[in-house]
């Protein structure tokens, strides 16, 4: 689909597929390394993907609904931007060997997330641009929360 011609009400959609798959993610590694300081992690990073889901589902009922056969593009497309190998993937990148390496991994999901959206802004106009700019300065500052609390993992360490 091309992003210049989503409607704000698509340009949720999609906000609100890859916060689904995020959450998806997050759940599913609960049940596999909720362990310790990795549960506490995935915990905390589970709750703010669903506040973010939470957001774009109120911005939604405001937006307008989007049909179902764009619903299906708009899937297919959602699932190629984040989170795309899901817990697999993620395993096999490592992002469950700490919690330091679970952070690092959310942390280049939202710069992922939040650059794609942003890319979405440019190629849009209007109150389209406008929704993407602001999903774009969430997802920066969830990134931002991460880095925090990356940098307070390894202070003083060698990482």
């Amino acid at each position: 689909m091309d992003n210049r011609r989503l409607s704000p009400a698509q340009a949720v959609y999609v906000a609100m597929r890859m916060e689904q798959r995020a959450v998806k993610l997050y759940e599913r590694a609960l049940l596999v390394f909720a362990q310790g300081r990795m549960k506490t992690v995935l915990e905390d990073l589970l709750n703010e993907e669903r506040a973010h889901l939470r957001g774009f589902e109120r911005l939604s009922r405001l937006e307008g609904e989007v049909s179902g056969e764009d619903a299906l593009l708009l899937d297919a497309e959602a699932a190629g931007l984040l989170f795309t190998g899901g817990l697999t993937g993620a395993t096999r990148e490592g992002a469950f060997d700490s919690p330091l390496s679970l952070l690092r991994y959310a942390a280049d999901e939202e710069e992922r997330a939040a650059a794609r959206y942003t890319g979405f802004a440019e190629a849009a106009s209007g109150e389209t641009r406008e929704t993407f700019l602001l999903i774009a300065r969430q997802e920066r500052r969830h990134l931002e929360r991460l880095l925090g609390q990356i940098f307070l993992l390894t202070e003083g360490k060698d990482a």
